[in-house]
């Protein structure tokens, strides 16, 4: 199987196969034009010659993405050693939220290799519980968790273990989430422009709990060299309330849809638009949200 070449190969090599392996593969599959008809209706300022390049890149992220689960190991030894594989930005956010004996919330998106992201917090000393979503093919999803635990040895499943999230909470620890992909369950928020079904967890523990939401992103330097960054919290609007109501709930999401759609911006060839991000159920069709609503303060 793939795995075991990308395994057998050094890492720079195997993120190169993975990476030449989307670019050839990727665009011959049926969800290419799932991307670029999300690419299009997001950035529809772009040329098509823009979007070309930009859904040559996005395959070649993603192969490579695939291709480095294999060895998240060797980004764990590599951020233990600092031989430059992994660069760290924003250290000193993290640094304050120690100082204040509290966890957090941190929120960010299928960005670069998103896989290694707690390595950060792992750096930082922040004990963290990372929510994932269970592969849909059972043996894949196996040899991704075995992965995983060298990059972080606590994890909770995506919707079914809030207890684990609510509990880490509760001891001071934090808990970090990707959070640009759609929830049915989810409120109708603006994302690009356009109304999506997104998930408002971050924002019901950060009130609820007293925490803050910190951003933090993965960006792909080349290869397999990548940039790991934390961000100040997201703060909510001059005048709105801080009581956990829906009107705090939704303005705090808004807000991390913002940062989202800004780093998506800078970087739209590393983010993964293979998901249906703006499928909307018939009967939610009525309750839209208006893209038009305040945006509260932010740093993205």
């Amino acid at each position: 199987m793939a795995s075991g070449l990308f395994r057998a190969l050094p890492i720079g090599a195997a993120s190169a196969l993975g990476g030449w392996m989307g670019r050839v593969i990727g665009p011959r599959l049926s969800r290419h034009g799932i991307a670029r008809a999300n690419l299009e209706l997001a950035l529809p300022e772009l040329s098509p010659e823009d979007m070309d390049r930009i859904m040559v890149g996005m395959w070649n992220n993603l192969g490579r993405t695939v291709s480095e689960i294999a060895h998240l190991g060797t980004f764990s030894r590599a951020e233990e050693s600092d031989n430059g594989l992994i660069t760290f930005a924003g250290l000193e956010h993290l640094e304050r939220l120690k100082q204040d004996y509290r966890g957090a919330i941190f929120v960010g998106g299928h960005l670069g290799n998103w896989e290694v992201a707690p390595l950060m917090l792992r750096r930082a000393g922040l004990e963290t519980v990372s929510v994932y979503r269970p592969f849909n093919e059972p043996y894949i999803d196996r040899l991704a968790r075995q992965q995983r635990i060298k990059v972080n040895p606590n994890w909770a499943i995506k919707r079914q273990d809030v207890k684990a999230l609510v509990s880490a909470l509760r001891d001071r620890r934090s808990v970090s989430m990707l959070v640009d992909q759609k929830l049915w369950q989810g409120e109708l928020i603006p994302f690009f422009g356009h109304d999506a079904h997104t998930t408002t967890m971050p924002a019901k523990l950060a009130l609820r709990y007293g925490v803050p939401i910190v951003p933090f992103r993965v960006e792909r330097l080349s290869g397999a060299r990548l940039r790991v960054s934390a961000y100040p919290p997201i703060t909510l609007p001059e005048g709105t309330s801080d009581t956990g109501d829906e009107e705090a709930e939704i303005a705090l999401t808004l807000a991390i849809n913002r940062v989202l759609e800004g780093w998506i911006r800078e970087r739209p060839e590393q983010w993964n638009w293979l998901h249906r991000r703006w499928r909307i159920k018939k009967k939610y069709a009525n309750k839209r949200l208006s893209s038009k609503r305040p945006v509260p303060g932010m740093h993205p």
